[in-house]
């Protein structure tokens, strides 16, 4: 299978952060109908696969690979959540834009993950 360049950046930046982004809150995967998104089959597609279906169309896809499946959407839920957290931070000053640029270089951040701090900071 075949991947966009977008995808292939997102998916190395979300592993290369696991250690680091690892914490959403959440110990179960559910879809809005309530499904489980993380299905176990030692036939399935890869992970990454399953988590392409899943974040790109909304579809859950067996894998053989859950635990991957899993790791990538704890490590996505957590990128989230601290954007939140770093856009609150730089609405109140906490978090100033030279610590924020420095926070992106260490983690060698996309682009969009700088984007998204900054276009939410006006939120609080």
């Amino acid at each position: 299978m075949k991947f966009k360049d977008s995808f292939n950046r997102d998916f190395s930046f979300y592993l290369s952060v696991r250690n680091t982004y690892n914490f959403d809150g959440v110990s179960e995967y559910f879809n809005k109908k309530g499904e489980h998104i993380v299905q176990y089959d030692k036939n399935g597609i890869s992970g990454k696969q399953a988590f392409y279906w899943f974040d790109s169309n909304g579809l859950i896809k067996p894998t053989k690979h859950p635990n991957i499946l899993k790791t990538l959407l704890k490590v996505k839920g957590s990128v989230n959540l601290h954007i939140k957290l770093y856009a609150e931070d730089r609405a109140k000053g906490i978090l100033t834009r030279p610590e924020l640029i420095e926070i992106c270089k260490q983690y060698n951040a996309p682009e969009w993950f700088w984007s998204a701090v900054e276009t939410q900071k006006y939120k609080y």
